[in-house]
């Protein structure tokens, strides 16, 4: 009985401190004091009954895109003069490193002038697994977050479509 009391605790307390754990995008509502503009959350219900009635051409590469996704968090942030935008720019440095540290590599990182590119992942042969974009400039933070697997050739053939290069970046 004191076995399965101790062990009840653990998890009640390991229970505790995951509800609590606040994810990237809200300690950045914290910093910037709002909500995003933005906020877009789509769980893998959502995103199966979206590919389910995908049907011309442009959804059907959405769907072989989005097939291994579990869940995608699009959070689009205002940055005004209220902001402190140096808080928000450590926020940012310190998540790259966190998940730096966590294996995930980063892709891409592009500075030019006042605006900043980090695309990081964990790459598993031509997967990207739970990856992270983030992008601030002058007035606005964009931070789209990823969970599951996205192909990479599939990720280059729709780049593709938008005049973006990424097999020279991504090395595929």
């Amino acid at each position: 009985m004191k076995k399965l009391f101790i062990t009840l605790l653990i998890l009640s307390t390991l229970a505790v401190n995951i509800a609590l754990a606040k994810s990237f995008i809200d300690e950045v509502n914290d910093i910037v004091g709002s909500d995003p503009k933005v906020n877009i959350n789509l769980g893998i219900g959502i995103i199966k009954t979206i590919l389910a009635f995908s049907d011309d051409d442009d959804a059907k590469e959405a769907n072989a895109l989005m097939a291994g996704l579990n869940k995608v968090r699009v959070a689009v942030y205002e940055l005004n003069e209220n902001v402190n935008v140096n808080k928000v720019t450590k926020k940012i440095v310190n998540q790259v490193s966190k998940l730096s540290s966590l294996g995930y590599e980063k892709l891409v990182t592009v500075k030019e002038g006042s605006e900043t590119v980090n695309i990081l992942a964990k790459v598993n042969d031509q997967f990207l697994q739970d990856a992270m974009i983030i992008v601030m400039e002058d007035d606005e933070l964009v931070i789209i977050s990823l969970d599951g697997e996205v192909d990479l050739k599939q990720l280059a053939q729709i780049s593709e479509e938008f005049d973006v290069d990424i097999e020279d970046v991504l090395d595929i």
